[in-house]
C-alpha cells in the first residue's frame, strides 16, 4: 500500500516490529476509494451468477412440454363450474405454454383461473438472487414474487429454491416496468417483470386499462411472444442483452375484445377463451358450494325464488353466490340468529349486494371502450 501511495506508515507504536503496525489512508488513498465507490456496484448480498450460466440453468428447467392432465386441472380448478370444452382450452395451453388470451364479464373467474394454473406449473425452480454481466450487477429474486419452496435449499446458497412464480400486472402496469430499473445510487439493476416470471406464469390482468393504449403494450410483447427472446437495454454502459423469454403470457380482460384488440392481437394468441355467465343450474350448484362452505342449510326451493323473483332476467355471475351467502350470514349473525335461507334473508341480503338505487344489478363493462 505504500507503493501505491494510497497509506502512511506512521511508525511502530514504540513496540518491537512486528507486534503492531499502524497505517493511516493518505489523500491519494482517499482519492482512489472514491473514484472505486463512483464506479463500482453497492450491491449487497449472495454473490450474483454469471449470466451465461443462469441462462443455462433456467433454461434447464422450463425445457420439454408441461405434464398436465385433465384429472389434475379439474382438481386444481376446483368449485369453478367450467364447460368441459374450456377446460379442453386451458389444459392445451398449459400443455405448450402458449400464450393465453381471457375474457369475459366481471365475476365468472378470469382471476382465479390463473391463480389456479399456477398451481400445476411444475416442480419448483432455482434462481439466482442476483446475476453478473461483467462488473454490472442485477438482481433477480423477489419476495412478492418468489415464494421459497419447503424443503432443502440448494447447497450453492447463490441459488433460491422457489415456487414457480405467478407475476401478476394490473392496471397499473408501465411499459417501464418491463425494463431493467437502475438504482443511481447503489449501481446496480432490478429485473424487471417478465424475467421474474420466467419459468412462470406472467398475466396481464385488466387488459385496456393501463394507462399505455393496449396496442403499444401488445407490441412490447410480440418479439418476446415469438421468438421467445427479449431484449433489454443496460442503461448504465449502454450494453443490449438477449433474455430468454420463458414465461407463460396471460391477458386477461373484462372489456369488450371487440372494443380493445384487433385481428392482429388474436391472431397472436395462441388460445382465446371467452369466459361467460352461469347457467341457472350451474348458479345453483355454485350457490350450494357455498351454503356448505359457509354453514348455511340447503333449501332447495331457495334457488327458484332467488333466481325467478329477485333476478328475473338480471345476467348472473358466478361471483355472486359467495357474496349472497356471505350478507345472509352477516344479517343473521347480527340478529344473533342461525343463518338460513328463507325468501326474506335472500331479499336482504341480494339488496345489501345490488341495491335498487345503484340502477343496474352490474355495470355494463362490455360497452365501455378501452382507454387509448
Amino acid at each position: 500500500m505504500d507503493t501505491r501511495g494510497v497509506s502512511n506508515d506512521p511508525g511502530l507504536e514504540g513496540r518491537p516490529y512486528p507486534v503492531k503496525m499502524n497505517y493511516a489512508i493518505s489523500g491519494a488513498g482517499r482519492q482512489r476509494a472514491a473514484e472505486m465507490s463512483a464506479v463500482q456496484t453497492r450491491y449487497l448480498g449472495p454473490c450474483p451468477v454469471n449470466f451465461e450460466d443462469y441462462l443455462a440453468l433456467i433454461r434447464s428447467q422450463v425445457s420439454g412440454k408441461s405434464p398436465v392432465t385433465d384429472a389434475q386441472l379439474k382438481r386444481a380448478l376446483g368449485e369453478l363450474e367450467l364447460e368441459q370444452h374450456i377446460i379442453d382450452q386451458i389444459g392445451g395451453a398449459m400443455v405448450s405454454r402458449a400464450s393465453l388470451f381471457i375474457f369475459g364479464a366481471p365475476g365468472n373467474g378470469k382471476s382465479t383461473i390463473t391463480e389456479r394454473m399456477a398451481l400445476l406449473m411444475g416442480a419448483p425452480i432455482e434462481i439466482p438472487h442476483a446475476v453478473a454481466l461483467g462488473d454490472e450487477i442485477i438482481r433477480v429474486i423477489d419476495p412478492v414474487y418468489h415464494k421459497v419452496a419447503e424443503g432443502e435449499q440448494p447447497i450453492d446458497r447463490r441459488l433460491v429454491r422457489v415456487e414457480r412464480p405467478v407475476v401478476t400486472a394490473g392496471g397499473e402496469l408501465k411499459l417501464q416496468q418491463l425494463d431493467l430499473t437502475y438504482d443511481s445510487q447503489n449501481r446496480y439493476y432490478e429485473a424487471p417483470l417478465q424475467w421474474k416470471a420466467n419459468a412462470g406464469v406472467f398475466v396481464i390482468d385488466d387488459f385496456g386499462r393501463q394507462e399505455v393504449p393496449p396496442m403499444r403494450l401488445l407490441n412490447r410483447f410480440i418479439v418476446p411472444m415469438e421468438k421467445k427472446i427479449d431484449y433489454l437495454d443496460l442503461s448504465a454502459s449502454g450494453r443490449k442483452i438477449e433474455l430468454p423469454f420463458l414465461c407463460q403470457v396471460v391477458f386477461s380482460t373484462n372489456l369488450s375484445p371487440t372494443e380493445l384488440v384487433d385481428e392482429a392481437f388474436l391472431r397472436r394468441m395462441a388460445y382465446k377463451i371467452g369466459i361467460g355467465n352461469p347457467t341457472p343450474e350451474a348458479f345453483g350448484r355454485i350457490l350450494r358450494f357455498e351454503c356448505d362452505r359457509q354453514g348455511v342449510p340447503w333449501d332447495e326451493k331457495s334457488i327458484g325464488y332467488l333466481l325467478n323473483n329477485l333476478y328475473g332476467k338480471k345476467p348472473l355471475r358466478g361471483s355472486h353466490p359467495r357474496a349472497l351467502v356471505a350478507r345472509l350470514v352477516d344479517l343473521a349473525n347480527y340478529r344473533q340468529q342461525p343463518p338460513r335461507l328463507t325468501p326474506q334473508s335472500l331479499k336482504e341480503a341480494f339488496d345489501a349486494c345490488f341495491n335498487p338505487a345503484l340502477g343496474s344489478l352490474v355495470e355494463d363493462d362490455w360497452a365501455r371502450p378501452a382507454i387509448g
